[in-house]
């Protein structure tokens, strides 16, 4: 792989928030790796029990707010079709944190997560169009409420409230710090779309066998603490829903297969898919790895590192 290819691959790390000029704020939204996946059972509420290893990494969707004086919110959303603005999850963020009241803003979405990717975009976009505007408002919103509208808004929000890396329990609420060492992924976003729904729904309709995570992984998860490099524990991740996600996209098992050849270490799938993952101990192990990438997928490829917040 040539040397620009190589550097267009680099996704590395950049500051939560900068401020521009009309005051206008630039924020970063972190995409997510669910490093482990486990379905638990289905509850009564209609969501799952999870029990989920979830690390940000050094991907962003940039969120920009700019005061407006007329009560008005308004969004712009570029590289990527983010549906009607009433449905948006920063529109719903934002009327959240307005409570009501006449706050307005121009929120400007760039989008670089792609989303049904098992990512985690939209929902980190809500959570920082929460921290966002919050501080733009002066609302003065603690992390309690904060956590309650995240909430409100799904599932997997509140984890982007929390730090670089959780254990995330129940039905996404559940959140415990966890100390992890430093890594680098190689992460593939090919262009298929894995809804969520349909994946979670092929999972309850014929769930698999219990999935053995490695014994290691399993007490390091329960310490709280990952220790040692990803090279000695990355062979013991588990996705449950990584064989559902299959089925309802079967062109995903390709990528899977291909990746896995031509890297040669484990692949994962993320989230409900459909971006896949290789873990790394360094940045220059991944990028030396990155030219194993099947050509057609390199432009839709990134190493990206534990983001640092």
């Amino acid at each position: 792989m040539a040397g620009d290819e190589v550097e267009n691959l680099m996704s590395g790390p950049a500051e939560r928030r900068c401020a521009g000029a009309g005051g206008a704020v630039l924020w970063r939204a972190a995409a997510k790796l669910n490093l482990s996946l486990r379905v638990l059972g289905r509850r009564a509420d209609g969501f799952h029990d999870l029990d989920s290893v979830v690390a940000r990494i050094t991907l962003y969707d940039d969120l920009t707010v700019t005061p407006r004086a007329d009560g008005r919110i308004r969004l712009e959303c570029t590289g990527a079709d983010c549906g009607p603005a009433e449905e948006n999850l920063v529109v719903r963020a934002a009327r959240l944190v307005a409570g009501g009241k006449a706050y307005g803003a121009d929120i400007r979405l760039g989008k670089r997560i792609p989303p049904g990717a098992g990512l985690g975009g939209g929902s980190s976009d809500a959570a920082t169009g929460l921290l966002a505007l919050n501080e733009l408002w002066g609302v003065g919103a603690g992390d309690e409420r904060l956590g309650r509208w995240a909430g409100e808004l799904g599932s997997d929000v509140a984890l982007f409230l929390s730090g670089p890396a959780v254990r995330m329990r129940g039905r996404g609420l559940r959140l415990d710090p966890l100390t992890m060492p430093p890594f680098h992924a190689i992460v593939t976003m090919p262009d298929i779309h894995c809804p969520t729904g349909q994946v979670y729904a092929a999972h309850d309709a014929a769930p698999p066998a219990p999935s053995a995570a490695g014994e290691r992984w399993r007490r390091m998860v329960d310490s709280g603490a990952m220790e040692g490099p990803p090279s000695a524990w990355r062979e013991g991740l588990v996705n449950d829903l990584a064989a559902a996600a299959v089925r309802v996209r079967p062109a995903l098992a390709e990528v899977i297969d291909r990746l896995r050849e031509g890297l040669g270490v484990p692949v994962h799938v993320t989230g409900s898919g459909s971006a896949v993952f290789a873990l790394f101990d360094t940045a220059r192990e991944a990028l030396s790895a990155a030219a194993g990438i099947p050509r057609e997928w390199r432009s839709r490829s990134r190493v990206a590192g534990l983001n640092p917040w």
